[in-house]
């Protein structure tokens, strides 16, 4: 079912529901309010005929000058009373304390069981009015009785008035407001079909631009027209047809990027076959080695050796997919930094720099060895800067909650411009030194990705010809 017709029907059935429910409460208020001016009206012929009752023994008493009129007598002026009462009341009856019939008229209503057995369950010590209204064949009669004394007995008292027009009324008007609501809703339905219709009819435009971005036409853009809500719509499609074309364009330029990417792939894991290769050569070059540098040297080559294969599998999901799943956990922050200065000494030999090294007793949450290659990264672009005999300084301390690693270099430093771009991949300030240097403009943003994995951000301050220092702030929540 299409949404227009959802609408429709939906709103004529709450429109329809709604109708009835008034026109029920209003037409059985109506009867409600009848059917009280009739109660009213019925307790004072009651009362009436009470009172001639009473006053008819009292006369009758007087005129045959009795002191209390026999249980025949009270009969005789029952039947009396009940005859000059039958005009005015559809039914009317006295019963004795016994609730045996003294006089009555109205047969039908008399006969009628629910009737009897409402007068045998009434109670004859109270003085209260009871009104009930009983269907008799079609008839409905509203009774009203209460016992009275008369010559020292109780006696129950009915009458009974014919409220039948009442309900023939009632269904008259019922009839009327089912006539009525079928025309109203016939005419309601026409006019709100016209209604939605007008109403949605932008909302079909919409879809035919939707069916058209949804083909690829990103440059496809919807006129605001309509209600405010569908020209608010109409501009969010639009906001997601600029964005839709520049993630297309984006990812155009991703496919395009890749296999430069995968090509590049090899500087990082050029930096541990460095290590293995510097100890290899010092293992090969040096005439006589002591058990103890062998030793040193070749726990290097294998721990390194260890780290490639580890790291490799990392950095290839990093570089395919954008990201890997890290392995984190309690690390301590010098003795990661320890390992590093040890993976670096060939570099910093060939390249005469120095490092020193300063760090607090922290401990964080990390994976290994993808925070070593962080690290490894940042000192060795900053030893590619550096010239014969500079050091490089690395410190590491708490500051405002959080871990803030600095590694900072004297060297060529760089622009504001260069330091904007020098995150994005294959980004390289000096082209000529970084290709000579071995370089390929990688290494910085896998250290970006490696810090967001470790709840990290990277900041850089440079000069040209003063240095660089690159800060690794990590939340204080990594904290142990």
């Amino acid at each position: 079912m299409k949404l227009w017709q959802r609408i429709f029907l939906s709103s004529l059935l709450l429109i329809i529901v709604a109708i009835n429910i008034i026109s029920i409460t209003l037409l059985n208020n109506n009867h409600k309010l009848l059917l009280e001016r009739e109660q009213s009206h019925a307790i004072s012929e009651y009362e009436y005929f009470a009172a001639s009752f009473a006053n008819s023994a009292v006369y009758e008493r007087v005129r045959s000058e009795k002191i209390l009129l026999s249980d025949s007598d009270i009969k005789n002026v029952a039947s009396d009373i009940v005859r000059s009462l039958s005009r005015d009341q559809a039914a009317a009856a006295i019963y004795d304390s016994s609730k045996t019939l003294v006089s009555g008229n109205g047969q039908d209503l008399l006969e009628l069981e629910s009737y009897n057995s409402y007068i045998r369950g009434i109670n004859m010590s109270g003085d209260n009015y009871y009104t009930r209204i009983f269907d008799c064949n079609g008839t409905h009669y509203l009774t009203v009785c209460s016992v009275i004394n008369v010559e020292e007995k109780d006696y129950l008292l009915l009458t009974a008035s014919d409220i039948s027009e009442i309900y023939t009324l009632r269904n008259k008007q019922t009839d009327f407001i089912r006539k009525v609501g079928i025309i109203s809703a016939a005419i309601i339905s026409m006019m709100l079909l016209l209604t939605v219709i007008l109403l949605l009819r932008p909302l079909s435009r919409l879809n035919t631009y939707t069916k058209a971005i949804a083909d690829g036409n990103y440059k496809i853009r919807i006129r605001k027209r309509g209600s405010k809500e569908f020209r608010e719509l109409a501009d969010n499609m639009n906001i997601m047809a600029d964005s839709i074309q520049s993630n297309a364009a984006r990812l155009e330029k991703i496919a395009e990027d890749r296999q430069t990417f995968i090509a590049n792939l090899a500087h990082e894991m050029k930096t541990p076959l460095t290590s293995i290769l510097g100890f290899a050569d010092l293992l090969k070059i040096k005439k006589s080695v002591s058990d103890k540098e062998r030793s040193e040297y070749a726990g290097v080559i294998v721990e390194e050796t260890k780290r490639l294969r580890s790291l490799s599998g990392k950095l290839m999901e990093l570089i395919a997919l954008g990201g890997t799943e890290t392995d984190k956990k309690p690390v301590s922050l010098p003795g990661m930094i320890k390992d590093t200065e040890a993976a670096l000494t060939p570099i910093l030999q060939k390249n005469s720099v120095s490092l020193r090294c300063s760090s607090e007793d922290i401990t964080i949450n990390a994976d290994e060895e993808l925070f070593k290659s962080l690290l490894y990264n940042i000192i060795e672009n900053a030893v590619k800067a550096s010239a014969i005999g500079q050091e490089i300084s690395l410190d590491a301390g708490m500051s405002q909650g959080e871990v803030v690693i600095a590694v900072t270099d004297h060297g060529i430093g760089m622009s504001e411009e260069d330091s904007k771009k020098v995150f994005e991949p294959f980004y390289m300030v000096d082209k000529s030194r970084s290709r000579k240097a071995g370089g390929a403009g990688l290494g910085l943003a896998l250290c970006v990705k490696i810090a967001e994995l470790h709840n990290a951000v990277l900041t850089l301050k440079s000069k040209p010809g003063e240095g660089t220092t690159v800060f690794i702030i990590i939340s204080g929540e990594e904290c142990v």
